[in-house]
């Protein structure tokens, strides 16, 4: 029986009222709020949680309504409001809006249907202002929204509008007609014979010199049965002149309703034996207006004779729409069914009405159910019962005084459990219930593994006398012909699987034993420790080097002597007999390793007493690992339980946990003492012996920093100081480049180029002051020559004028922002 419907076969109404009303009469203007309020009512006796959605055609009313659902929770007997707000944009062209208002109950009143509340919203043409220099048109005949023209069927309607050049220029005005559905036809006719001078005719617009007036004529063809309502064809005049000019008209237009709605009651099967009669009631809507019809079901004979089912209560037909509802009839208390005759006639009427009190042919329809009488074989079955009432006294009478005794039978066998812990010492047990215990001798029971092999037992228990053994007795009950035993231990106690197996030996000895098997029972082994967790404190260092760090790196912590530290948790820490640390490099090649051996159970290694806590898990924090040289490593961790060897343990491994070198920085670069410029100019006498500098270098970097002094002598330490000596024909540059971490290299570089100092006075006044030369040691023993005074000797190198140095000389820099 449907939700929806009595039990006398009434359909019952909902128990929820809607009522929709719109705040502006479902008529705006582009650029205003359209507000529609949905007001429901529970007047059933059950709360009631309610989902509203607006529903559209179109994809205009999911762009102009933010929110086209909500929900509204009510007690019994409330009433709620919910408000929709739809945005209609200002650029928003004159036209109809349709939209559903669906209401679905959720929860208690689910099974309860509410047909959908259709909306129609007239966007109006907005407001506009003219000048008097722009173009005009009337339109004809002129209509009102009180005062539409009435569309009539196959009539095309025809509309003439008359436009007027108020411009000082030629101009030619095209037109456009929207805002009526896809199924009308429009045609624009402009006029073909004018006499305008200095115009060229074309078929597509209308040419008017400046003053004149000409007449379009619009043809609105509607489809042989449009749908009833007002429709809003807007006409859209266009100039060549003025592009963004669009001049707008209206005009009002309406469909008469035409309303007829058939209806036929289609018998797909009124005579029934068992299964429910089947009707159909078709609805066929010829008129152009939605129709909503109540269906009305009243049954002609007492109503616990016959039960109908119908789907709902009310059916929607749109337009030229056509409906089918199911109707079920089903004939009820079996035993008022006829043994002969023609069967019996159960009678009902259909009565349709219109919600909006339109006719309906015709309103009401009467059916008929027979329900058949019973076929000539049931006959044949009450002989055939009264045989077997006979049959079943003479069996009760060999089963309780001539039948021989009852063999034993298992009724039941299983293990307790699926599974059991050799952690906890467990062993497996067995149940099983066996009926005619008194007709055993024995019971055996075997433990096997799951390919056969004998595991455990055989364990044996013998009835004497058919007495329960002493050993079963703690376990077992016996209630008349049943023997129920439960928790009885089996010998199983090692990890494995197992597949048990009871043999009943039965008392008489020609009767074969009786076997049952449990489904596989598993004894899972003790756990091992294992390594759960391992990771390093952080997966950045960088090396402990002097210098002043960047300060981006001075946001990764150093690494110190003790290396990368680690932290780890291990599980059952009690049966651990050794941890083994290994370190690998970045190509996997081993660089070391630690063991940690536990000598007593539940007792740290002295190594991991400052780092370590034992409890139920091993906690294990900043343990070092003694790598603190540069590079990328990954570190792995096995736990090895007491017994076990070594390779049968699974390491866990880290993340790769890099050590970078400390970002080299040139800090000094002199020539005789003083830092190199770009280009330095040396002087040299003809016949002189070939002039010697003394180069020094100071680089902070770390020990991985490469540092080359070219074109030589090539690889350098990170601070020093050579003696070169210059040739005197061509010029030399001396290049200091250190290789960055990203692999960039850093350079600073010097030209030293030799020149005679036979010069002109004013090309020597121009000369920067020149870098005083290194002075030759003094011998041993003798005293150091005082400095001398004055300008600098003739054989000084001259420093080139400033020149900026390239990118690739310059120091790092930060970007500033």
């Amino acid at each position: 029986m449907n939700a929806n419907e009595t039990p006398s076969g009434q359909l019952a109404t909902s128990p929820l009222t809607v009522v929709v009303s719109a705040w502006d009469r479902n008529r705006i203007t582009p650029g205003s709020d359209h507000y529609l309020g949905v007001t429901l009512v529970n007047r059933g006796d059950q709360d009631a949680v309610i989902q509203v959605r607006l529903e559209s055609p179109s994809d205009l009313l999911q762009q102009w309504c933010l929110q086209t659902e909500q929900w509204l929770a009510l007690n019994r007997g409330k009433s709620g409001e919910l408000t929709f707000c739809i945005r209609i944009p200002g650029d928003a062209v004159p036209q109809w809006l349709n939209y559903d208002v669906v209401v679905r109950p959720q929860g208690t009143y689910g099974d309860y249907y509410i047909p959908p509340t259709p909306c129609r919203l007239q966007i109006l043409a907005p407001e506009t202002t003219e000048t008097t220099q722009d173009p005009t048109f009337a339109i004809s005949p002129l209509t009102t929204p009180n005062t539409p023209v009435m569309v009539q069927s196959g009539v095309p309607v025809v509309a003439e509008l008359v436009v007027e050049n108020r411009s000082e220029r030629v101009d030619r005005f095209r037109l456009e007609c929207t805002g009526l559905p896809e199924d009308w036809a429009v045609k624009v006719d402009y006029p073909r014979n004018y006499s305008n001078l200095g115009l060229i005719q074309i078929e597509d617009s209308l040419g008017l010199n400046p003053g004149d007036r000409g007449t379009i004529q619009v043809f609105l063809q509607a489809p042989p049965l449009p749908l009833a309502g007002n429709y809003l064809p807007t006409f859209r005049l266009a100039s060549e002149n003025d592009p963004d000019l669009g001049l707008l008209a209206l005009m009002y237009l309406r469909v008469e309703p035409v309303y007829s709605l058939q209806s036929q009651l289609q018998v797909i099967q009124d005579q029934v034996r068992n299964d429910p009669a089947q009707f159909t009631v078709q609805f066929a809507n010829l008129g152009n207006t939605p129709r909503q019809v109540n269906l009305a079901l009243k049954s002609l004979a007492p109503p616990e004779d016959c039960l109908y089912y119908l789907p709902g209560e009310t059916v929607t037909l749109e337009p030229q729409g056509t409906a089918q509802i199911p109707l079920e009839a089903q004939p009820q208390r079996w035993w008022t069914r006829p043994w002969f005759g023609g069967g019996k006639v159960y009678g009902f009427r259909l009565d349709l009405t219109d919600v909006d009190r339109h006719p309906v042919i015709p309103d009401t329809h009467q059916g008929y159910v027979t329900w058949m009488p019973r076929p000539w074989w049931q006959l044949l079955l009450l002989a055939l019962l009264a045989l077997g009432i006979i049959g079943t006294l003479a069996f009760l009478i060999w089963w309780n005084f001539l039948r021989p005794p009852t063999p034993a039978r298992v009724v039941e066998f299983a293990a307790e459990d699926s599974r059991y812990s050799e952690a906890n010492g467990d062993m497996a047990r067995v149940r099983w219930q066996i009926e005619n215990p008194q007709q055993i001798r024995a019971l055996r029971l075997t433990g096997y593994s799951p390919e056969g092999e004998l595991l455990s037992g055989p364990l044996t228990y013998e009835f004497q006398d058919g007495q329960l053994p002493a050993a079963l007795q703690p376990f077992c009950t016996q209630q008349k012909t049943l023997l129920s035993c439960s928790q009885i231990r089996s010998d199983a106690f090692q990890p494995g699987k197992y597949v048990f197996e009871l043999t009943l030996i039965p008392r008489r000895p020609r009767s074969a034993p009786i076997a049952a098997k449990t489904s596989s029972v598993e004894i899972v082994a003790k756990p091992l420790p294992t390594v759960t967790a391992l990771v390093a404190k952080s997966l950045i260092y960088r090396e402990a080097s002097p210098g002043a760090p960047s300060p981006a790196e001075k946001a990764i912590p150093v690494v110190d002597r003790d290396g990368i530290r680690l932290d780890w948790l291990v599980t059952m820490p009690r049966d651990l007999a050794a941890l083994h640390l290994v370190g690998r490099d970045k190509d996997g090649k081993l660089v070391g390793e630690r063991w940690y051996t536990f000598s007593k159970i539940g007792q740290l290694p002295e190594a991991l007493q400052p780092y370590c806590l034992l409890e139920q898990t091993l906690i294990c924090r900043s343990v070092p690992t003694g790598l603190a040289t540069v590079g990328e490593y990954r570190f792995e961790l096995k736990a090895i339980a007491a017994g076990q060897p070594d390779n049968a343990a699974k390491p866990v491994a880290t993340e790769v946990v890099k050590i970078q070198p400390q970002t080299p920085k040139i800090l000094s670069f002199q020539i005789n003492g003083r830092e190199a410029p770009v280009k330095l100019l040396i002087p040299f006498q003809p016949g002189q012996t070939p002039p010697v500098i003394e180069v020094s270098w100071r680089v902070q970097g770390s020990s991985t920093t490469q540092l080359q002094l070219t074109p030589a002598p090539g690889n350098v330490p990170l601070s020093g100081k050579m003696s070169l000596p210059l040739s005197p024909q061509s010029s030399t540059t001396l290049a200091l480049t250190v290789k960055l971490p990203t692999g960039e290299p850093l350079t600073r570089s010097v030209t030293l180029e030799v020149y005679s100092p036979v010069q002109s006075g004013a090309e020597q006044e121009s000369e920067t002051p020149a870098v005083p030369p290194v002075a030759p040691s003094p011998p041993s023993g003798a005293s150091a020559a005082p400095a001398p005074s004055g300008p600098p000797p003739l054989d000084a190198p001259t420093p080139a004028e400033n020149v900026p140095l390239a990118p690739a000389e310059q120091p790092p820099q930060f970007n500033r922002r």
